[in-house]
């Protein structure tokens, strides 16, 4: 489909932040001058409590028209990556972005060598919008260089990120996979298909055509791999951090113990429960022998019904009702106001994300064909567009910005609530299967699979930080390991499943992975609470998604009434995911 052939109404209107663009490239100069302006107070900005004031509120100013800037160019090119005008804006907006970060890496040292002095000023109620997050730069004097050593690291951010760059400019091919005689594109997209095929030579096809490539490269693979681990194991050593663990949660303040308590829940205590799923599958399926490649084989047939973008509204809205009428009326502002991109076209970024700054609106990117997953998808980026709304609403712009830590939290409550209504309106034996596999599903995806993620690559970066050599096939051989030990004596792991490993970007993004888990056990607490009429947890999520990062984030899942610190939390969800199998079991 081409972008022209679209209805408006189901396209996103950029104009609401620009509605040209030679008024992008003079605010792209103003932001220049901003820079320009802090730069000259380097030396003065902390002799006074009013210059203080200043330099932070024109800093925000310029963090303000940095990521409007950005916001403006990526959302156009993530739908129209041909128009080389956009390309233009965006590459300018990095190369500022780039520039922005390199002169003011002066300001941490500056905060931290004078922090009796800026503690002094933090009294003043003139700087109470700046408390958190100047706090926030004082906690770091530990782990904050000498000023010509800040410099030299801020330099580095480049060479840093080649592994990274490395991993996602691989373009793999792959061979056809051949179902009822004929050829079929073998991609990343397909992949998840041919993998639910009722034949299971299409499903061991699809796998060993897929990732024997990622064997033919494997030494690559491993050095991207490594490179990465080696990268966060440097600066954890860098900036006087135990480990690269310590160091990746102290950006959140989290402790260590709750990364290990996610570990223990899932890949110990409540493993078994996997075990049992997985037996489950085996019976239902009818195999003596079940292979890894079959466990996306559907237990129960999908639900042949498709959805309006209208319907999927009126669904949502039904759905997200516990959470009331305000709630909502942002929920169909979205709508009204354009804020979603729905329909896949031609060289369309693919996927779905929620992406927006304070001065902007939180726009949602689509890919919808109308099935159960588009439904899904848009009530999940709808939570995040909400939170990131409520925070923008009612927060200082210093303050507005929460971290990837409790992203997910907001997104997980909606698609729950949303699988509940389904379930809850189901008229059939088989819809209510049908539901109630996708909450499985779901599940094992969050709190089961993440976490095994995250026990490999904490593996990984502790070898980096001892450093014990890697290779393709240490690396592979561990990943085998992990997995013949996740999925339990009824699964018999293909060959190739050590390097699957390869494929997963996540173990490119530092500590990551355990967050799914924990939207997903706070996500679940918090559902549970409101549907058993829990009328003041209503409020107290509420006001969790209004206070965006003005808190640290186990603070502010503490004043939502779920401490991410309590075991209760973690038991209830993997209690709820066997209630689930319960109800699976008996109704299958």
């Amino acid at each position: 489909m081409e972008r022209k052939d679209i209805d408006e109404k189901y396209t996103w209107d950029l104009s609401q932040i620009y509605v040209s663009n030679d008024l992008f490239y003079q605010d792209l100069e103003i932001a220049k001058e901003l820079l320009k302006n802090l730069i000259n107070q380097r030396d003065s900005f902390l002799d006074s409590l009013e210059s203080c004031l200043k330099f932070h509120e024109e800093n925000t100013k310029l963090d303000r028209y940095a990521s409007k800037l950005y916001c403006f160019a990526h959302l156009h090119c993530d739908v129209e990556p041909q128009n080389q005008e956009y390309q233009t804006m965006l590459s300018s907006v990095l190369s500022f972005l780039n520039e922005y970060t390199i002169a003011l890496d002066f300001y941490s040292n500056q905060m931290i060598d004078n922090d009796k002095i800026v503690k002094g000023y933090l009294q003043d109620e003139s700087l109470k919008n700046y408390r958190y997050s100047i706090s926030e730069v004082l906690r770091e004097k530990e782990h904050i260089l000498s000023q010509e050593m800040e410099t030299l690291l801020s330099k580095t951010g480049a060479m840093s990120e080649v592994s990274e760059k490395v991993f996602d400019a691989l373009r793999l091919e792959y061979e056809d996979v051949l179902v009822d005689g004929e050829k079929k594109t073998l991609n990343s997209a397909t992949l998840s298909e041919f993998l639910k095929h009722k034949d299971r030579d299409v499903r061991k096809q699809a796998y060993h055509h897929f990732f024997k490539e990622y064997k033919k490269f494997e030494n690559v693979f491993a050095a991207t791999l490594s490179g990465i681990m080696e990268k966060d194991a440097f600066y954890a050593n860098v900036r006087n951090f135990n480990d690269p663990l310590e160091a990746s949660l102290f950006n959140d303040n989290v402790p260590t113990d709750l990364f290990y308590k996610i570990l223990d829940k899932a890949n110990k205590e409540y493993r078994p429960l996997f075990h049992r799923y997985n037996a489950l599958k085996k019976r239902i399926l009818k195999f003596d022998t079940m292979y890894n490649y079959d466990l996306s084989v559907p237990l129960v047939e999908s639900i042949d019904k498709k959805y309006s973008i209208e319907e999927c509204f009126d669904i949502i809205n039904e759905a997200l009702k516990p959470l009331g009428e305000d709630y909502l009326k942002i929920i169909n502002k979205a709508k009204e106001e354009r804020w979603i991109d729905y329909y896949p076209t031609k060289g369309k970024r693919i996927g779905a994300y929620s992406s927006g700054c304070y001065d902007t609106n939180p726009y949602i990117l689509m890919n919808f064909i109308g099935d159960y997953n588009s439904l899904s998808t848009m009530i999940h980026e709808l939570g995040h567009s909400v939170h990131t709304y409520l925070s923008n609403s009612n927060q200082h712009p210093a303050n507005a910005s929460y971290r990837i830590f409790v992203a997910e939290v907001a997104s997980t409550v909606n698609e729950t609530f949303l699988i509940q209504y389904m379930l809850d309106h189901s008229q059939t034996k088989e819809e209510k299967a049908y539901f109630l596999y996708e909450l499985l599903e779901n599940c094992v995806g969050l709190i089961f699979r993440q976490p095994m993620y995250a026990h490999f690559e904490h593996i990984l970066h502790n070898q980096a930080k001892d450093h014990i050599p890697m290779s393709a096939q240490t690396i592979t051989e561990l990943y085998d390991k992990i997995n013949d030990e996740y999925y339990g004596d009824d699964v018999v792991n293909d060959e190739l499943v050590g390097h699957s490993c390869f494929y997963i970007p996540h173990f490119y993004y530092n500590y990551y992975v355990y967050k799914y888990t924990l939207g997903m056990t706070v996500a679940l607490s918090i559902v549970s609470r409101i549907l058993n009429g829990d009328k003041d947890q209503v409020l107290y999520y509420l006001n969790f998604l209004k206070s965006g990062g003005s808190l640290s984030p186990v603070e502010l899942l503490k004043n939502a009434h779920v401490d991410p610190l309590d075991d209760s939390i973690y038991d209830d969800a993997f209690h709820y995911f066997e209630d689930i199998l319960n109800q699976f079991e008996e109704l299958i």
